[in-house]
């Protein structure tokens, strides 16, 4: 019968590395022209969405692109049904 590891210490062969401050990590990677993307919330954790203005967020110095699910051609997501929207629409849920 194979052993478990259940309460047994493991060698971790990327430990120096991590503590001596020598991986990259993806924080540590920077591209000429790269962009940086962020996600807005919703204040609410289930509501419906009656519109979107992003004009103001597009007009922000600097904003190369907003993203709203009109703007996203396929918005459905899922391992053995697309059922889960890529951003929020119609609805928001949390």
């Amino acid at each position: 019968m194979p052993r478990g590891y259940v309460g047994e210490r493991i060698a971790r062969v990327d430990s120096p590395d991590k503590v001596t401050g020598k991986s990259i990590f993806p924080a540590d990677l920077y591209f000429d022209g790269m962009l940086h993307a962020n996600v807005l919330w919703s204040e609410y954790p289930h509501a419906r969405i009656l519109g979107i203005d992003a004009s103001a967020a597009r007009a922000y110095p600097g904003v190369v692109a907003v993203l709203t699910a009109e703007d996203v051609p396929v918005n459905e997501y899922g391992i053995h049904i697309m059922d889960q929207r890529v951003l929020a629409q119609d609805k928001v849920r949390s």
